[in-house]
């Protein structure tokens, strides 16, 4: 079995390989992007995709309509992370697929960016957020892109913008028009090479390269990397530093160069 999502949707697909007991590995292929579905006599065990495992793999290529696919039957799964029945899964599936056509309204593109927004007159109650919806708008800042948001929650794209628009329509955010997309200050190349110098004494000639890998990690570039993602390059390199009191020195240090730099 093999073909595009362009000749049949992913829930389709999904109901094809479940309906007729297929046992193997499906892949999903668009561009870099892959999705690994495993099946066993028609139940869905184990999926994988760029950010993760389990079930949000599964939700992960929901946006896609053209992606290739080809089914392996003599692949099998070493690991079992979905718990669900494929009828449960394909509901949500189909559920998340319909909601898309409203989402697309809102979110055409997964380059569009969102700000907070200033509160209604009217809005004097207490306001709740649910738990997904406050992860998204604790990584806003009005210049990440939502696959940016989605990239650093490591969640799928299409669960942000199903949080974003849900946060729109409670009012609480709005969407950055491109011409008024605030200009980004970038970090300077010496504020990186005092980074790098620092990173080396804790953890040696590797340094470079890790600094280099979480930089790509945010989707930037040594060139283009903004200000506003400091904080949490900072985070990501300390997750490559083992000892705790290592960890926070270099934490304390740069936060130290990046006060420095500013006052300059």
């Amino acid at each position: 079995m093999q073909g595009n999502l362009q000749q049949i949707s992913l829930n389709d697909l999904l109901l094809l390989a479940t309906s007729g007991k297929k046992s193997g590995l499906l892949k999903l292929v668009r561009g870099k992007e892959t999705v690994e579905v495993y099946l066993t006599d028609g139940t869905i065990v184990h999926a994988t995709c760029p950010i993760g495992e389990g079930e949000k793999a599964l939700l992960y290529p929901v946006t896609w309509n053209d992606a290739a696919f080809t089914l392996q039957p003599e692949r099998s799964a070493v690991v079992t992370t979905i718990q669900k029945s494929s009828v449960e899964l394909l509901s949500e599936i189909k559920s998340m697929t319909l909601e898309w056509e409203t989402i697309l309204e809102l979110i055409p593109s997964d380059k569009s960016v969102f700000r907070l927004a200033d509160l209604r007159d009217d809005q004097t109650g207490p306001i709740t957020v649910p738990n997904a919806g406050w992860h998204v708008l604790s990584k806003l800042d009005g210049v990440r892109t939502i696959q940016e948001v989605a990239e650093l929650l490591r969640i799928p794209f299409a669960y942000v913008a199903k949080a974003m628009f849900n946060l729109h329509e409670a009012g609480l955010v709005e969407a950055v028009v491109p011409s008024e997309k605030p200009v980004v200050d970038l970090v300077s190349p010496a504020l990186l090479e005092r980074a790098t110098a620092m990173l080396t004494e804790v953890l040696g000639p590797m340094a470079p390269l890790v600094l280099r890998d979480q930089i790509k990690t945010l989707g930037e570039s040594p060139a283009s990397l903004p200000e506003a993602k400091l904080d949490d390059l900072i985070v990501l390199i300390g997750l490559e530093i083992g000892d705790a009191q290592l960890k926070k020195k270099f934490a304390q240090s740069m936060y130290q160069e990046i006060a420095n730099f500013r006052r300059s």
